[in-house]
This record gives C-alpha cells, structure tokens and sequence, in this order.
C-alpha cells in the first residue's frame, strides 16, 4: 500500500516540477536548468545481426526529446526518434519512441540508457516491429559512443536482434545533425514506399 500511496505522490510532484520548470536550450549542470531539449544524431555500424533477416550495412538516427532535471545526478524524459538505414535491397526506416535515463557520473560525463519501442519498420509493414535499448556514455552533452539493440519481429521466422555500435552527437551538434537527418530520413522512407 505505501507504494502505491507513494506512487500517486510521485504524480503531482512530477506535474509541478514540470510546470515550474526552467528550460535552458543545453544542460549546464552550474546553471539552474530544471528541463531541456534532447537533439541527438547517431551513426552507427552493425556488428551482429542474423544472415536471415534484411543486413544492415549502417544506421542513421535521430532523437528528439525533452529531459527534465531530477537531481544533480539523475535526468529523465521522453523522446521520438527516427532511424533509416541502408541495407542490400535499399533504404528502410523505422520510427519509434524511447524513455530515456541520464546519470551524470561527474560534471564532464554521462550514462544514457533508452529503451523504446519500435512503431515502425519499413520491410515489416504489418503488426508490431519490436523493441529498442541503447547504451551510451558521453562528453558534456557533445559527443560519445554508443551501443544499441534493436529485437525486431520478422514475422515469418520470429524475432531477429542487431547490435550496432557507434558515435553518438548531442546538443548543437546534434540539432544540425538532426535537421539534416530528418530530411534525408524522410526521403529514405519515401524510397522504402516505392520499393
């Protein structure tokens, strides 16, 4: 019972930091920043996926989000984010959304870890495409390395992982990045409709 009580605590709490929040357009840890937005870009190279499924050659990814401060170690938010990638038989895309948990391990460095759900896969075009997690450690929100797994149901023959491991852009870098990546996402998954 307290759990819950706590719980439903939580809610408003949340609600009213929210609300108050101050917003800065990057995470200073010296400033008062209570919220900000996520603008990350990802490139990354699969380094295990099965020979059964679509083979990725490499990944192109971006994450829009807002985080909100926490603590000073702890930041939590939602994201969309949208991924097109190139394969043997062309371009494909996916879309979908992601939690995403941030701990700051000093004022320089950062743990992220985002799962999500995958909305969309552009060679799988009915039912639901899979799950989604990513690892990463970054610099001041500019730049880090990153690892993540997409489990992605292929439908005839059950769910196939890829691993992928990559270069991770954050903040201004990111937002450019990120610009870029939505147009040359949105082409790619008009080309994936016309295959």
């Amino acid at each position: 019972m307290k759990s819950v009580s706590g719980f439903f605590l939580f809610i408003p709490l949340f609600v009213l930091s929210v609300l108050s929040a101050e917003v800065c357009m990057r995470y200073d840890q010296s400033s008062t920043c209570t919220s900000y937005p996520i603008t990350d870009f990802y490139i990354g190279l699969p380094v295990s996926q099965p020979d059964s499924m679509i083979s990725r050659d490499y990944d192109l990814t971006t994450s829009l989000g807002w985080m909100f401060v926490l603590n000073e170690r702890i930041d939590l938010g939602p994201s969309l984010f949208f991924s097109a990638y190139r394969s043997s038989d062309g371009w494909h895309s996916q879309f979908g959304i992601r939690a995403n948990l941030r701990y700051h391990i000093d004022s320089d460095f950062h743990l992220d870890l985002s799962p999500g759900l995958i909305l969309t896969d552009s060679p799988y075009q009915e039912g639901f495409p899979g799950y989604t997690v990513e690892l990463s450690v970054g610099w001041k929100d500019w730049v880090g390395l990153a690892a993540r797994m997409d489990i992605v149901d292929t439908y005839d023959s059950g769910q196939v992982q890829v691993l992928h491991i990559g270069l991770r852009f954050g903040s201004y870098g990111g937002m450019g990045l990120s610009s870029a990546g939505i147009i040359g996402g949105g082409i790619a998954y008009q080309m994936s409709r016309w295959d």
